[in-house]
C-alpha cells in the first residue's frame, strides 16, 4: 500500500505539471520509441535489446559501467577483492526498493541463484558460470546452497569464483545480473506483468503504465539511491514498428531521440541524414555475421565455410547498404573491445582464395559444383537485413557459382532456428553484454552454449580461454586472446560481416545523452532544456 500511495503522489505531481497554456508539456519528459513490446520486464530472463533497455531504466546492479566502459559502484558502495582474486565481498548501500522496502543482500543472492537454477528460463545464465558451482547447479549436478553466492548479512554479499575472472565486475554490470525483490518474487511470481503497486524495482524510474503494443510510461523513482542526479520526471515510450513513420514522428517533435539502441533508422534515409550532419555515430561492441551449422553438410567442412567467408565483399556492404562507416569484419572481436593490435586475420573479398577452398572442400566431400546441395540463407526480415542478404546472395553466386535461396522470417523465428539448429546458414548479430572480449569468446567455448549457434568446439580454443584467466597482466591476457581469435578464424564457424557503429539522432534540446561502449544508452542522466524546446516548437 505504501508503494501505491507513493506512485499516486508521483503521478499526481507529474500530470499536474503537464498543464500549461497551449497544451505544451513543460515537464522534464523524454519521448522515445521502440518497435515492439519488451519480451520481459524481469531482468533475469532478458537479454534482447528492447527488454534490456527497459531493464537498465527500471533496475540497478551492484555496479554500473561509466562512459569509458569501467565498472563503478552502484548498489554496492564498496567492494573488496581477496588476494587470490577469487572472493568478492560487496557492501551494499542503505537503499530501498521503489515500494520503500529495504534492499537486502538476500535479494541479490536469490536473484543470481534463480538465474542458475536448472528450471529457470534464463537465456544468459552462462554469464554467472564463473561463480563457484554456478554451471554445475544449472546442470543439476549440485544443490542450490553449494553455489558460491552468500548473503552474510542484510548489507554484505560474498561471491566466490572458480578462478580469477578479470572481467567479473564488468560482467555483473549487465542488466541480466540486476536483482529483483525476493519477497515479491516469492509471493507473486507474475509480478513482471503488473503495473502499480505489484511492480517493484530499484532503478532510476518505475513503471507507471503499460498499454501493450502501444505505449509505456515511466516516472522517476523517488526511492532510487541516485535520485538527486536524475532530472527527468518521466519517459514516455511509444511503440511504432515502421521506421519511416518513427522518423516522421521525430521530425514533428513527437520523439526526442531516434535510433540505436532503441530501433533502427530507415536505411534509405541514412545518406541524406548523414549529409545534413544530423547523425551521431559511435562504435559499439556489436557485429553482424553469417552463421554456419556445423552439424549439417556441407558446412561441416571447414573449406566450404572458408570459401563462403572469403567470397564476401564487406566493403561493398558497408559502403552501399549500411552506410554508417562500419568496420568490415576481418576479425571476430569488435575493435572497441580489443586490447591487442591484430585486426585483420584474412583479406576481404579474396575471390582466388574462396575458389581454392571451394574446390578443396568439394573434393573432400566427393561433390561437384553441380551436385552441391540446395542452401537456404535465413535472415530477420528488416529492410537492412534483407539488403545485406541479397548482397551476399549475389556475391556467392558471382564468386562461387552457387545459388543460395533467401528466406526472411520474423526475428523470433530466426532466433529459434539458431537455438534449435534447424538451419543451414543464417544471418545473426551479437552485442556484448559486458565490456570485455570474453563475452564474445565464451559463446564458443563449449558446443552446448545456447548462443553457440554453430555448435563449434575446439580443444585448443578452450585451453587458451582457460589460460587467459590466469594471466598476470593485461598484455599477456591480450596475447592469449589473439591466439584464440586466430584458432577461431582458422576454423571459421561463422563468417564475420561487419562490426557495428551505433547511430542515433537527438534534438538539440536533449542534453547529456550518449551511448555506453556496449551500446546501451545513458538515459538516466538526460534532461530537457525546456526553454530551447519551447523555441524549437
Amino acid at each position: 500500500m505504501r508503494q501505491l500511495i507513493t506512485l499516486v503522489t508521483v503521478l499526481s505531481v507529474f500530470f499536474a505539471s503537464c498543464q500549461s497554456k497551449g497544451g505544451i508539456t513543460p515537464v522534464q519528459q523524454l519521448n522515445l520509441n521502440i518497435p515492439s513490446d519488451p519480451a520481459t520486464l524481469d531482468p533475469r530472463k532478458g537479454g534482447d535489446l528492447v527488454s534490456s533497455m527497459l531493464h537498465f531504466l527500471l533496475f540497478e546492479g551492484l555496479v554500473r559501467l561509466n562512459q569509458e566502459g569501467v565498472a563503478i559502484p552502484s548498489l554496492a558502495e564498496r567492494i573488496e577483492i581477496s588476494e587470490n582474486r577469487k572472493i568478492y565481498t560487496f557492501h551494499l548501500r542503505d537503499t530501498q526498493w521503489s515500494d520503500g522496502s529495504p534492499m537486502r543482500a538476500l535479494d541479490v543472492e536469490k536473484s543470481w541463484k534463480d538465474i542458475l537454477a536448472p528450471d529457470f528460463p534464463a537465456a544468459n545464465a552462462h554469464l554467472l558460470y564463473p561463480v563457484l558451482n554456478g554451471q554445475a547447479y544449472k546442470m543439476g549436478e549440485v544443490e542450490r546452497d553449494e553455489v558460491g553466492i552468500r548473503a552474510i548479512n542484510d548489507h554484505t554479499l560474498e561471491v566466490t569464483l572458480i578462478r580469477p575472472t578479470p572481467y567479473f565486475l564488468e560482467l555483473i554490470a549487465f542488466c541480466v545480473c540486476f536483482p529483483v525483490n525476493a519477497e515479491l518474487d516469492r509471493t507473486n511470481p507474475d509480478w513482471e506483468q503488473e503495473t502499480g503497486e505489484q511492480f517493484v524495482c530499484s532503478g532510476p524510474f518505475t513503471l507507471a503504465n503499460w498499454k501493450h503494443n502501444n505505449e509505456i510510461l515511466l516516472v522517476k523513482n523517488p526511492h532510487f539511491w541516485g535520485k538527486d542526479s536524475v532530472r527527468l520526471e518521466a519517459i514516455k515510450i511509444s511503440m511504432v514498428n515502421d521506421e519511416m513513420t518513427a522518423l516522421q514522428m521525430y521530425e514533428k517533435g513527437e520523439i526526442d531521440i531516434l535510433g540505436n539502441p532503441l530501433a533502427s533508422l530507415p536505411s534509405d534515409a541514412v545518406p541524406e541524414l548523414k549529409r545534413q550532419g544530423k547523425l551521431h555515430i559511435r562504435p559499439v561492441a556489436a557485429s553482424t555475421f553469417c552463421c554456419f551449422n556445423l552439424n549439417q553438410p556441407p558446412f561441416n567442412n571447414v573449406n566450404i565455410r572458408k570459401a563462403f567467408a572469403y567470397a564476401i565483399d564487406r566493403e561493398q556492404i558497408v559502403n552501399n547498404i549500411t552506410q554508417l562507416s562500419e568496420v568490415p569484419a576481418l576479425s571476430m572481436i569488435p575493435p572497441v573491445l580489443k586490447k591487442w593490435k591484430k585486426d585483420l586475420f584474412f583479406q576481404d573479398a579474396d575471390t582466388e582464395k574462396a575458389r581454392f577452398h571451394l574446390k578443396k572442400g568439394l573434393e573432400e566431400l566427393g561433390l561437384t559444383r553441380k551436385d552441391f546441395p540446395q542452401i537456404t540463407y535465413h535472415y530477420s526480415s528488416s529492410e537492412q537485413q534483407k539488403k545485406v542478404s541479397q548482397a551476399l546472395q549475389q556475391q556467392w553466386h558471382s564468386v562461387l557459382g552457387i545459388q543460395v535461396e533467401l528466406e526472411g522470417c520474423d526475428n523470433k523465428v530466426v532466433m529459434q532456428m539458431l537455438k534449435m539448429g534447424n538451419y543451414s546458414m543464417a544471418q545473426a548479430s551479437w552485442m556484448a553484454q559486458y565490456h570485455d572480449p570474453m563475452n564474445i569468446f565464451e559463446r564458443f567455448q563449449y558446443a552446448d552454449n545456447v548462443k553457440n549457434y554453430s555448435n563449434w568446439e575446439n580443444e585448443e580454443y578452450v585451453r587458451l580461454l582457460n589460460l587467459s584467466s590466469q594471466a598476470e597482466t593485461e598484455e599477456s591476457r591480450a596475447a592469449i586472446f589473439q591466439q584464440a581469435e586466430e584458432v577461431f578464424l582458422q576454423e571459421m564457424p561463422i563468417a564475420p560481416i561487419f562490426h557495428w557503429n551505433s547511430v542515433f539522432m537527438a534534438h538539440d534540446y536533449v542534453k547529456r545523452f550518449d551511448l555506453a561502449p556496449i551500446g546501451d544508452g545513458f538515459f538516466e542522466r538526460v534532461y530537457i532544456d525546456i526553454e530551447a524546446k519551447g523555441v524549437w516548437r
